[in-house]
């Protein structure tokens, strides 16, 4: 039988618990997320930041009663709201390794503030770390020191010498001393698997992403609308009915090869085809 007691006393406090199990494996709770957490290299930030301008996500404190696909102003200029899939994208192309969902891993902004534009997709605020490790950056549940530190990190890479860009108003060196905390081990800067690094070589040769989406289209004639219709339909999303039975296999067929080919998921393939519907007006080209 199951042994039983009843506590009565005051629960314990879950990140504590975490830093002193931590701790008692022989490390620090900050030398254990920087051994599980990733960064952009700095020089494909330098060549390209933020990587898709215009795009912010959605605040009611900043956009208030504007939903996901709305345009709206920053500071005077037109950007287009939406989810942190825009984030997620950026940092697939910045890292070349598409996102692993149910890894237990996710992106995360560094400084915040993803609803200015300048900040939404840039590698500079963009890091890839374990859920856990997350939670502890962000003002739910802060880890004040870890979140400093995540964030001087950012600053030493990205900003202490040879700027990637002029700095935010908000990136600020906290005068943090990484080597002392975390000694010999290294900030890590995620790049393309080995078994990966072919195929990008190899994509990069046949052309962008882009290319690869609409060269598949011209090869089946098939509508960017009906396409988007059916980027929803596998993902069990509402949307317009198809003309025909045919033309809803049809287009479910060409995204599955859109994604195969161009080693996209549905979440990025869905964003690019509704770019470029939008741009089309419906219309083949």
């Amino acid at each position: 039988m199951v042994r039983k007691s009843i506590f009565n006393g005051q629960l314990p406090q879950p990140i504590p618990l975490l830093e002193n199990f931590i701790r008692a494996s022989g490390t620090t709770l900050i030398r254990a997320a920087f051994a599980n957490s990733f960064f952009v290299d700095p020089e494909k930030v330098r060549q390209r930041t933020p990587y898709f301008p215009g795009f912010v996500r959605s605040s009611k404190q900043h956009y208030p009663g504007q939903s996901r696909g709305a345009q709206a102003k920053w500071k005077g200029a037109s950007v287009k709201i939406g989810d942190n899939a825009r984030a997620q994208l950026a940092w697939a192309k910045y890292s070349g390794r598409k996102i692993e969902r149910g890894s237990g891993y996710g992106v995360r902004h560094i400084w915040g503030f993803p609803w200015d534009p300048n900040a939404f997709t840039a590698g500079w605020n963009l890091c890839y770390m374990p859920f856990w490790v997350g939670i502890l950056t962000e003002d739910q549940h802060p880890h004040p020191e870890l979140q400093k530190t995540i964030q001087q990190a950012s600053y030493d890479l990205f900003f202490k010498s040879n700027p990637v860009c002029a700095a935010p108003p908000y990136i600020r060196d906290h005068g943090i001393n990484l080597t002392a905390l975390l000694g010999d081990q290294t900030i890590q800067i995620l790049g393309p698997s080995p078994r990966r690094a072919e195929s990008i070589r190899a994509t990069s040769a046949a052309g962008t992403t882009e290319e690869i989406i609409r060269e598949i289209r011209s090869q089946y004639n098939a509508s960017w609308l009906n396409l988007v219709k059916a980027v929803r339909e596998l993902k069990g999303q509402d949307h317009d009915p198809f003309s025909t039975p045919n033309v809803k296999a049809s287009s479910r067929t060409v995204v599955r090869r859109m994604c195969r080919e161009a080693d996209i998921t549905l979440e990025v393939l869905g964003l690019i085809l509704s770019d470029i519907a939008a741009k089309s007006k419906g219309q083949h080209r």
